[in-house]
Formats: C-alpha cells, structure tokens, sequence
C-alpha cells in the first residue's frame, strides 16, 4: 500500500502568503474563491507522518481489509488536516485526489481557475484514479469551498465510479464558515453521486475535532462516545435515571428564528414552527417540561441573507444581543434543556448572553440543536466551559432537512436519558 508524506510543515509554508487574503476572502463572500486557509490542529501534532493510501498510481487496484475510504482534495493543507484525523478516527483508508495539472501556488490565480471551472462545470482530470473502490461501502468524501461550491475536480472522482448503494459522507471547511455555500457544495455532491445515498455532510474548522467526533460519532462511523466528548455520558445517564422523580423540575429554554427558506420551518397543525422551535415543543410535551423562549429586543431579520449578515456581523463584533424578559424562578429548575440552531459552526451569540446572565451550577443541562450538516460543531464543550458547575448530558442534533419527519427520534432521545414524562 502506497505511503503518503502528509507535509503538514510544507502546506503551512505554502499558504502563509495566502493567509490575509483569505480572511479578507471569507469577509466578502461575492468575492470569496479558494477559502482553504491555513489552520491549525495541536490533535494532529502527535499523529504519524506517513499515512496510507488506497493507490499510487493511476489504475493500481486498491488493497484494503477495511470498508471506508476517506477521500480528499487540498490545495493549501487544511482539508488535508482534516481527512487524516477522520481517517484515524474512522480506521479508513486515505486517498488524496491529484490533478493531472497542478493548481498554482498563487491564491488569486487558483480562484481564477476555480471560477471558470465551476461557470463551465468543468471535470478536471485526476493523476492517480484507483480502477476500482468497490470494496468500499463508506465513502467520506472531503474538499474545501471554492466559489460558492466543491470544486469541480470533486465531480471527476464521483463520476468516474457506480456508487450504487455506497454511502457517501461529504465534510468541508471554508474560512467564512458560510452555510448556504456548504448546502450548494451537498446539492453538488448529490448530482454528481448517482445511486448513492449521500448524507447531510459536516462543515467544522479542521481544529475542532469536538465537531468532527460528534458527526462521526453521530452518523455511526466511530464508537458512540468520543473520548474527548465534554462530559462522560456513562456517568451522565446515570444522572439522568436519578433525575426521574416526581420532583424533578425541568425547562426547556430554546432560540428560533425561522427564515424565509422552505427548511427552517416546520408546519404543525397549521402553523409554522421554527426547527428548534419544534423540537422545544416535543421536548416539552414528553417532558412536562416549562418552556422559554429567548427572544431578542432588537428582532433579527427575517430574510435569509440579512440574518446571515446579522450572524456574521455579531462573530466580527463578538456580540451580546439583549434577551426580552427572564426566567424568575430559574433556581427552581434541577435540569434544563438548551435548545439552539447552528449558526457559522457555532451557537447564536444570544446564547451567550443566556448562559451568562445564569447560574447554572448544580443543574443538569441537556442541549439540543437544528442544523443544515455541521452538527453540534463543539457548541456541547463550549457550554460546557461556560457553565463548568452544571452536569452536562449527552445532546440530540438534528438536521433541518431531517427534522419534519424527526418527532419520534426526539422522544426517543428523551425515553434513552431516563427524562420521559410517566404516564
């Protein structure tokens, strides 16, 4: 089996001069082209230099017990980070895709590139195509963003192959940590993965491998329970089972703001429910659960677009938007259920303005969250580092493009950390 040479240390030499004008990139997405910006991972640090790879050389047959391929293309290092963690992570072999043609080493000459390929959806050609990936039922398939999208050498690989009843699992990072050009790169992926079942894919900075544990763990391509998870789940169902007396008083707090896309609301009976709005709801009924809703004094927008800016305006600000009334008999609640949506790879910088404005030791907190394929993206350990005097319990994540159908999946949930209302 071939040995491939990560050159963690040359990849971070190439991208230093790239660095500035891909934050610069990342701040004006009409703008944004090649957005693979260097990151830094200290996981990786202790990791081997020598990874293996499914092939060599183009048509050499793969040679691999296993049945996950873990399949990338990188121009700058990051996306490379990341895919030799999953492939740890995962016991999946690694194969980096290789155009024929070198992209250049010049940031502004490679978004050129990109640009025309993706007008003129164009499909690259790859040095190093493996003659077959039958053996591989699991197909983890990563790529930074380029112009809104994939890039179109992407589109080669998966054409080139019948992935009928593969599953393919796509994972990207962009230094705009913009959702709305990830969920075009999954449409991408889609079309071009005919016959396979492509899931919702996961966007995290190559450094948070909390984010990337969770969607492994979440999606069933590791164990369960991540050994970096924030809190010991063992431990915490245990807490769970206790908490089940007729005493216990529970909350369910949540932040929702609907847009105005087809998949950020949920009808029930009528009326339109923002996702985590719905999932607040169920919680509630199947828990006998008090419920809050945080709403802001100042609302958010309504329209997609301007609540994306209005999201990246409170990042560049580190905001803390002023919450519409309190909850007076906070104290008297043992476990609380936080409940949010995810927003640029982390939670709306209104829930900072919660979990500061409450004392949470003592209490038991149970998050869950919406999300368009990112996960929880780490937001359980931040809450974790906020509140360090509160029992953390295992979350529940849903994808919007899930959600609808995902009642039964939530009380579920609820019934597994011994939280369900008895009859």
């Amino acid at each position: 089996m071939f040995k491939k040479t990560l050159g963690l240390m040359m990849a971070a030499i190439m991208v230093f001069a790239l660095a500035a004008c891909g934050q610069t990139s990342a701040q004006n997405s009409d703008n944004q082209t090649a957005s693979d910006s260097v990151v830094s991972n200290e996981a990786l640090k202790t990791q081997s230099s020598e990874t293996e790879t499914p092939t060599s050389a183009e048509g050499e047959e793969t040679e691999s017990d296993g049945k996950t391929l873990v399949v990338y293309f990188s121009w700058s290092g990051n996306t490379e980070e990341m895919a030799s963690y999953i492939a740890e992570q995962t016991d999946g072999d690694l194969l980096e895709i290789e155009p024929k043609v070198a992209y250049p080493a010049d940031y502004n000459e490679t978004g050129d590139i990109a640009k025309v390929e993706r007008d003129e959806n164009a499909r690259p050609e790859i040095a190093n195509l493996p003659a077959s990936i039958d053996e591989y039922d699991t197909i983890l398939v990563g790529y930074p963003i380029w112009w809104h999208t994939a890039p179109m050498i992407i589109g080669t690989f998966l054409e080139n192959y019948d992935l009928t009843g593969k599953e393919v699992y796509p994972f990207t990072q962009s230094a705009s940590m913009d959702t709305e050009q990830f969920d075009q790169s999954i449409e991408f992926v889609r079309e071009v993965s005919e016959g396979a079942t492509v899931h919702d894919g996961m966007f995290a900075r190559p450094s948070d491998t909390d984010a990337i544990d969770t969607y492994l763990s979440d999606n069933g391509l590791v164990n369960p329970v991540p050994e970096n998870q924030p809190a010991d789940t063992s431990e915490s169902a245990d807490t769970a089972s206790d908490s089940t007396d007729e005493d216990t008083n529970a909350l369910v707090v949540y932040f929702s703001v609907p847009d105005d896309r087809d998949n950020s609301y949920v009808e029930v009976d009528g009326e339109r429910l923002g996702n985590t709005q719905y999932m607040a709801q169920v919680i509630g009924e199947n828990t006998g659960a008090d419920i809050f809703r945080i709403q802001p004094i100042t609302p958010y927008p309504t329209d997609h677009e301007e609540l994306l800016e209005a999201a990246q305006n409170e990042i560049r600000t580190n905001a803390r938007p002023e919450i519409n009334g309190t909850i007076e008999n906070f104290d008297s609640y043992d476990v609380v259920f936080v409940g949010y949506p995810n927003w640029n790879a982390d939670m709306p910088y209104i829930m900072y303005s919660f979990f500061e404005s409450y004392d949470f030791s003592g209490k038991t907190i149970v998050p869950f969250m919406t999300h368009g394929g990112s996960g929880f993206s780490g937001t359980q350990g931040t809450i974790a580092e906020l509140e360090p005097d509160a029992t953390m319990l295992e979350g529940k994540a849903i994808s919007r493009s899930s959600i609808e159908d995902a009642g039964q999946e939530i009380i579920d949930w609820i019934d597994e950390l011994g939280l369900l209302k008895k009859d």
